[in-house]
């Protein structure tokens, strides 16, 4: 009986060797940034534009971070896993003194490792509130046990104190799809599955309680209800599906629109129609720059959004904060409006629906996250 049980076990050993599957933890961390919405937008030396997507919205909200390193020797740092843009930078250890948020955090230093290529190519990363400017350099990137030889990514000189100063995480890795990256580079995901370091080129996000994760290369079954619902990504170049419409309850509050699924969004964004209309629907009332609703347990209906020919709805849990306005409790809508056609899926939606990447066949899978 013993030798069966060490034969299964080598066994299983094997089979999940083989696998190629890489978990990174995920840590959380309460942000208290004033609420901002930063829209980025790529630039490279000569002229080169790219749109990103939304990538940071903190209020009172969740930080999900995990860790990486950079270099031979390793120097580690803790990043945001963003999903809504493709490229990677991490803070340089040439940042001036007077650049406060960067000197906040942890720095890469290229002359310490054995394994940098240098680069040069400048890069700007612009906001509605601020910038992130650097230059490109190449180094072997470390995760899971995992090692991106001659990868490429940013070295920050500049960080906007506002956006960046009190952040937990040091830096970004672009969950994203290539059209979004620099020229001539080859972003992170693309690169991870082009090396054959996964057996499948798809990734997996789970937020819901600990062990908190990100799982390259497949998905764990154990973390959601049910079966995975299937939709094709909707536009190409982004990690994006159609919602079908929006309802509070039975009332359509919102038609037929793009979403982006975007782990760098804290809360959800709506376009500003639908986002009145929700207001309209809850009786929410402006205070103190805040729309306030009823904070009773289960008076608030849950919104419903369709995507494909199923409903995932987010419960009045999901979507309300709760704040103190004039040193009294309120409950805040964890929603906000954006001045776009489509709507942005942030961690708000994320912690409840486990949700599977699949870059080979362009879709996104959706489950309950347990």
């Amino acid at each position: 009986m013993l030798r069966v049980l060490c034969f299964l076990l080598a066994f299983l050993s094997l089979v999940f060797a083989t696998q190629k599957i890489l978990k990174v933890p995920l840590y959380v961390r309460r942000s208290f940034n004033e609420s901002e919405v930063f829209l980025a937008r790529s630039a490279t030396e000569g002229g080169e534009t790219l749109q990103l997507q939304l990538l940071l919205q903190t209020h009172n909200n969740m930080e999900y971070y995990g860790t990486i390193a950079m270099g031979n020797p390793r120097q580690n740092f803790t990043v945001i896993f963003d999903t809504g843009s493709s490229n990677t930078w991490l803070p340089s250890v040439n940042c001036p003194m007077s650049n406060s948020a960067c000197q906040n955090h942890r720095k890469y230093n290229s002359s310490r490792s054995s394994s940098y290529i240098p680069d040069g190519r400048n890069f700007t990363l612009r906001y509605g509130s601020g910038m992130v400017v650097g230059y490109l350099s190449k180094d072997t990137m470390h995760i899971a046990g995992a090692e991106l030889p001659h990868f490429t990514f940013g070295e920050s000189l500049f960080l906007q104190h506002f956006a960046f100063s009190s952040v937990k995480f040091d830096g970004l890795v672009g969950l994203g799809l290539g059209v979004l990256s620099w020229s001539n580079t080859t972003p992170f995901l693309e690169l991870l599955c082009a090396q054959r370091l996964l057996e499948k080129c798809v990734f997996s996000v789970y937020l819901r309680r600990d062990p908190r994760e990100i799982v390259f290369g497949g998905f764990d079954e154990s973390k959601f209800e049910g079966k995975l619902h299937y939709v094709p990504v909707s536009q190409w170049h982004t990690w994006s599906l159609q919602i079908s419409k929006s309802s509070v309850g039975t009332k359509q509050i919102g038609g037929k629109s793009n979403a982006i699924l975007d782990t760098g969004t804290s809360l959800v964004l709506v376009p500003q129609q639908t986002y009145h209309n929700l207001l309209n629907t809850l009786s929410a009332k402006l205070q103190n720059g805040y729309f306030v609703v009823a904070c009773k347990s289960g008076s608030l209906p849950n919104i419903n959004i369709l995507i494909g020919d199923k409903v995932f709805p987010l419960t009045s849990s999901d979507y309300i904060m709760e704040v103190l306005l004039d040193r009294k409790p309120a409950c805040v809508l964890a929603i906000a409006p954006i001045n776009r056609g489509f709507w942005v899926l942030g961690d708000i939606f994320l912690r409840r629906y486990y949700t599977v990447f699949d870059a080979t066949e362009k879709r996104i899978g959706l489950a309950k996250a347990k």
